[in-house]
């Protein structure tokens, strides 16, 4: 959903509220679920500022009167696609290894 957002541009997003909507709760999900990374998870991956979405989650949820669609924007095309390759390129592999270790007995 997100991805479709931002292929209809800036301006759009910014003109339309139910896209700034579908953002915010976007943004939300992606919170809940870095809040239920556990701690040290997080802290061996520190390339992500884990707590800083945890806390645009709060905000988002809490006082999404208050939400700048800029700043949503800006979150959308900057920081989602950063945690996304962040994802793919550095912890999904870390942890693919350690899964194929444990698995075939190996200390991890």
């Amino acid at each position: 959903m997100i991805a479709q957002i931002v292929a209809r541009g800036e301006e759009h997003f910014l003109e339309d509220v139910q896209a700034q909507w579908a953002a915010e709760m976007g943004l939300i999900r992606i919170g809940e679920a870095v809040a239920k990374i556990p701690a040290p998870v997080r802290e061996r991956f520190d390339g992500q500022p884990w707590r800083q979405m945890i806390d645009m989650r709060n905000f988002a949820a809490h006082q999404y009167d208050d939400l700048d669609p800029g700043r949503v924007w800006r979150t959308l095309t900057r920081d989602v696609p950063r945690l996304r390759a962040y994802l793919e390129d550095i912890v999904m592999p870390a942890v693919s290894i350690e899964s194929d270790d444990s698995a075939s007995g190996a200390p991890a």
